[in-house]
């Protein structure tokens, strides 16, 4: 608990810089002007820089007596023009009906992100954005899930656009910092159709390889339907994996 105590006294300064170096950086670097017109999907990230705060649930429909119940939050900030600064909120962790287990806390990450290719924008024919992002994450020991630890990452992030179709993409690697975080290559790909004026329909595809002496994967499939009323975004979608449970999906996110 002291641990926990500590680690959770420190994080909270970190969001308070971050918070205000937004509120009071000029407004030119609030948000990237030039919109390519891509939204993110439920697990694939869009590349562009723009003040965004995301909140996402999930929560397993198997047959089985208990559920899992993730909640999970991210921030991202903007630095300048092509630069800025992502920040993970620890993924809170548990069983519903609530009480069953402990509460857990996932890791709490930060990276950097330099966007280095950027054309079009919201209302031109073809847009595009290509970043590059990389970090760490602090992993808050727990014996409910021992494997949960400290790990970095570096991601290539893109996103292109023609017409009413955008697909973009995340792939990157994890390297564990812990002994107990495995090694593992990430590619998640996302579909999208902008087919009324708020209202989208995505889909994507979630791969994970771990590196290891008994390596294994695991892929998900999530078709997922998005409604952006000006700077909100809804989305909610339904992931299908290897695993007999289909998992439910939900996130608001807001662009200032």
């Amino acid at each position: 608990m002291t641990r926990l105590s500590a680690s959770l006294g420190s994080f909270f300064p970190l969001l308070t810089a971050c918070w205000m170096a937004q509120a009071f950086l000029p407004s030119t670097l609030s948000a990237q002007e030039n919109d390519p017109g891509i939204i993110r999907t439920l697990g694939t990230d869009s590349p562009q820089i723009e003040n965004t705060y995301y909140l996402e649930a999930s929560f397993d429909n198997d047959a089985a007596p208990y559920h899992w119940l993730y909640l999970y939050g991210e921030a991202l900030f903007a630095l300048g023009k092509d630069w800025g600064l992502e920040l993970d909120f620890p993924n809170l962790t548990t069983q519903y009906p609530l009480g069953q287990v402990p509460l857990i806390l996932s890791p709490i990450g930060l990276y950097l992100r330099y966007e280095f290719y950027h054309f079009g924008v919201w209302t031109s024919e073809t847009a595009g954005a290509f970043s590059i992002e990389g970090g760490g994450a602090y992993g808050f020991p727990n014996t409910t899930f021992p494997w949960i630890g400290s790990s970095w990452s570096l991601e290539i992030l893109g996103g292109y656009r023609i017409g009413k179709f955008y697909l973009e993409g995340n792939y990157g690697y994890q390297g564990r910092i812990d002994p107990q975080v495995p090694n593992q290559w990430q590619a998640n790909t996302g579909l999208g159709y902008h087919f009324s004026r708020d209202w989208y329909l995505q889909t994507e595809a979630d791969f994970t390889a771990i590196v290891a002496s008994t390596s294994n994967s695991s892929w998900s499939f999530t078709p997922q339907i998005a409604f952006q009323p000006g700077e909100w975004l809804f989305e909610l979608g339904e992931s299908l994996s290897q695993s007999p449970a289909s998992v439910t999906e939900v996130m608001i996110a807001r662009t200032f």
